[in-house]
């Protein structure tokens, strides 16, 4: 209990040195180009240090290896991982990390709506009280999605306001609307009339078209930007799933990895496992952030089979 109650201190360490130096670098990066910005200081500030944050959400993966290689330079630096590995089985060295490896699968999987958590809080920074209100939706679905923009958005005066609506298949617009003359009443926005762009033919339409956006729930939410995807979608639970899974045996593999018995003696180079990790990290960011819809699910599946296999094959070498 003790070895894991050291291991525990020594990681928690590493990752408040990881956290504390990539927030300085990101924030001194930040500050310097929002230095050009024409904002009072204390707002420069505010960005500056939301923009930190925003960044370490986006690479959650990348903080837990540079933590891990700090941990391991820990332990090494005085042999102690040599007595460790001596006395802690792989089960019991499996306990200790799997509660780490699990914090930061969440966080993988949850990134995107963290990174859009703090989005919407520098907007809002930025957004001064006079000024008009304007909203995105988004609307994702397996075959494509919807964005509707509302400009100049006012509830109890519409002369300004406006509305786009674009839909996009296979990277093109397929089909796009807009509207400068809007009503709103018993909380539904309708269009009077409005202009489409449908099958490359652009025409004017003099009939009313109803929009289903509860815009009073709408205007009460900060934010400027809102997903407004059915949650019951197959693929993007499946695809949720296949990325817990995929960080869970990924960052198992490179605990496992850097733990290797012949990476125990501090004159070791931990060049290699650097390597390996840094070479599937790569391959994991290109696997789940291209932009192909083509057997998408299919390569992502095949990326958490191929990293299994890795744990697994590490974990009997063991």
């Amino acid at each position: 209990m003790k070895i894991i109650k050291l291991l525990y201190t020594k990681y928690i360490l590493s990752l408040i040195i990881c956290l504390l130096s990539s927030f300085v670098i990101f924030f001194i990066f930040s500050l310097i180009g929002n230095l050009n910005e024409d904002y009072i200081f204390s707002i420069i500030l505010n960005i500056s240090v939301l923009n930190s944050i925003q960044i370490l959400t986006y690479v959650p993966a990348f903080i837990f290896l540079i933590s891990l290689i700090l941990f391991s330079i820990f332990l090494r630096s005085k042999n102690e991982i040599i007595i460790i590995k001596s006395y802690l089985s792989i089960s019991r060295f499996i306990i200790f990390f799997l509660p780490i490896v699990l914090i930061f699968s969440i966080f993988e999987g949850k990134k995107t709506d963290l990174a859009i958590y703090f989005e919407d809080k520098k907007l809002n920074l930025l957004q001064s009280e006079d000024e008009t209100k304007s909203k995105i939706l988004i609307n994702e679905t397996q075959g494509g999605k919807t964005i509707t923009i509302l400009e100049n958005l006012d509830l109890s005066n519409l002369e300004n306001a406006n509305y786009r609506s674009y839909g996009i298949s296979n990277k093109e617009i397929n089909i796009a609307e807009y509207s400068n003359n809007l009503i709103f009443s018993n909380n539904t926005l309708t269009l009077k009339n409005y202009t489409q762009y449908k099958n490359n033919v652009i025409e004017n339409i003099n009939s009313q078209k109803f929009i289903n956006i509860d815009l009073v729930e709408l205007m009460l939410e900060n934010s400027l930007v809102k997903n407004i995807s059915s949650k019951n979608n197959s693929f993007l639970n499946v695809r949720m799933v296949n990325v817990l899974f995929f960080s869970i045996f990924f960052l198992s593999f490179i605990f496992l990895n850097f733990f290797n018995s012949k990476y125990l003696n501090s004159k070791e180079t931990l060049r290699n496992p650097i390597f390996i990790s840094l070479s599937i990290l790569i391959y994991s960011f290109i696997i789940f952030n291209n932009s192909i819809v083509s057997y998408r699910q299919e390569f992502e599946i095949l990326a958490s089979l191929i990293v299994f296999i890795l744990f697994f094959r590490a974990y009997l070498n063991e």
